[in-house]
């Protein structure tokens, strides 16, 4: 079994080792440059043609096999890697590095400015159709109903806050 494992190198001809060496290198390339998995399909792809050059170069079975394992694994290990690279903020561009958008940092998270305001009575500054102005302790806020219009200058209270939203009902 080591035999076939060693006669696996020891046989290699120039090109069945070249086109081996590319595909490995493009599956390299694509930890650090993603391109849509460009690199990693083509080295994958010119890995298993090198496999099959040197199976027509005559190579066992058992050595079939060990040349699989191995591109499986260096596939494999090149995703690991990719990964691990992207969780440290080592690769600048890749689709598993978090983007940042224009949605502000506290989105989605109850506002405490917000939730001091519950129960609390103003006036609409703007007609809520069903959204609208309102102005509260000098600062203008925006709003929503629960589908009710109210007409500019009635008096609202605020009755929910849900993330970034108020929500208000015509009193």
């Amino acid at each position: 079994m080591w035999a076939e494992f060693i006669n696996l190198f020891a046989g290699y001809g120039a090109i069945p080792m070249g086109i081996i060496c590319l595909g490995a290198l493009l599956c390299i390339i694509e930890v650090f440059v993603p391109g849509f998995g460009f690199f990693g399909i083509t080295g994958g792809i010119i890995s298993v043609g090198g496999i099959i050059a040197r199976m027509v170069m005559g190579a066992s079975v058992i050595q079939l096999l060990y040349m699989v394992v191995m591109v499986v694994s260096l596939v494999v290990l090149s995703l690991l890697v990719m990964i691990l690279l992207a969780r440290l903020g080592l690769v600048k561009y890749s689709p598993l590095v978090e983007r940042k958008t224009s949605v502000p940092e506290n989105y989605g998270k109850d506002n405490k400015a917000y939730l001091k305001m519950l129960g609390k009575t103003t006036f609409a500054d703007t007609d809520f159709k069903p959204s609208g102005k309102f102005t509260y302790n000098e600062n203008i806020y925006e709003a929503t109903t629960y589908g009710e219009f109210i007409s500019k200058g009635d008096k609202i209270k605020i009755v929910e806050v849900k993330a970034d939203t108020i929500y208000v009902k015509k009193i």
